[in-house]
């Protein structure tokens, strides 16, 4: 389950000198019941309380923004979007506001508005690098390599230790061919990646398969085998490898990686992969004298 960030908890909230009206004291109260309901991740006790705190106040902003994580916990995509939607009105200069109903509007396959809202949060705050990160994303579905590769790059920017930026930006150089480009984000993408983790495994990989398309077989094989020592049974690794040393000419070790991801491939697998090995498998096997 994704980690949230729910708003923050106002204990004791007294009525004091007329400055809060008995129903803003209410809702706050109510809000706090919401977030310790949802700490526990008794999410729907929790969306019932802050449902019930956004009634008693409809400018308790806070209210509708929990309501929305709560809702994004329970998958309830389209009724988060509407929470957040109130509390923009009711504090539409909360820049972290419009970043999640972006997240919220990917979720549901709005690129368009989710890019409209993110391209919001970061007129309200530049340093939002999640925000670019997730504008890249958008720009890409929307066709628009060159502002994806221009808000990955400002991802990298603003949050130099957010992994994933560089695996997207690495990827999409990959994909348009500019494997140099890819390669030297990747490299950078190892210095950030904690070692020893799967997240280290996967630009390992990703790595190794931007060398396969220079033809550089010699280093892509050494970044699959890395991959493959953080993670014995990475799928993809073991498919990769097994294809270079087929590329290289190494029919003993092609085969040999092309049968272990065949036998360690799960269901998920996809199948033009599955079909792929053994078709290949079949002629390494033809070729055998």
């Amino acid at each position: 389950m994704r980690a949230q960030m729910f708003g923050v908890v106002v204990v004791g909230l007294i009525l004091m000198g007329g400055n809060c009206s008995r129903a803003r004291v209410d809702s706050m109260n109510e809000m706090n019941a919401g977030v310790e309901l949802a700490q526990m991740k008794r999410f729907g006790e929790a969306a019932a309380s802050l449902e019930k705190a956004a009634a008693l106040d409809p400018t308790n902003h806070q209210a509708y923004f929990n309501l929305a994580i709560v809702q994004i916990e329970l998958r309830q995509f389209s009724a988060a979007r509407e929470a957040l939607e109130r509390a923009i009105v009711a504090k539409p200069d909360a820049a972290g506001y419009h970043e999640k109903l972006g997240s919220v509007l990917i979720e549901l396959n709005d690129w368009k508005g989710a890019q409209t809202a993110l391209e919001k949060s970061l007129e309200l705050d530049p340093t939002l690098f999640k925000a670019h990160f997730k504008l890249g994303r958008c720009s890409e579905e929307l066709e628009d390599p060159q502002s994806a590769l221009y808000q990955y790059s400002e991802a990298i920017m603003t949050g130099p230790r957010f992994l994933p930026s560089y695996s997207a930006l690495g990827r999409l150089y990959a994909d348009l061919r500019y494997p140099e480009q890819a390669a030297q984000v990747l490299n950078e993408a190892l210095k950030v990646a904690m070692p020893g983790t799967e997240e280290e495994a996967n630009v390992h990989h990703l790595l190794g398969t931007v060398y396969q398309q220079q033809r550089k077989y010699d280093e892509a094989i050494a970044e699959f085998q890395s991959a493959l020592g953080i993670v014995p049974g990475m799928s993809d690794a073991l498919f990769s490898l097994g294809w270079t040393y087929a590329l290289q000419g190494n029919d003993e070790e092609a085969k040999r990686y092309l049968d272990k991801y065949v036998v360690m491939a799960g269901a998920d697998a996809p199948e033009h992969y599955i079909k792929a090995a053994r078709d290949r498998l079949a002629e390494l096997r033809t070729e055998s004298p």
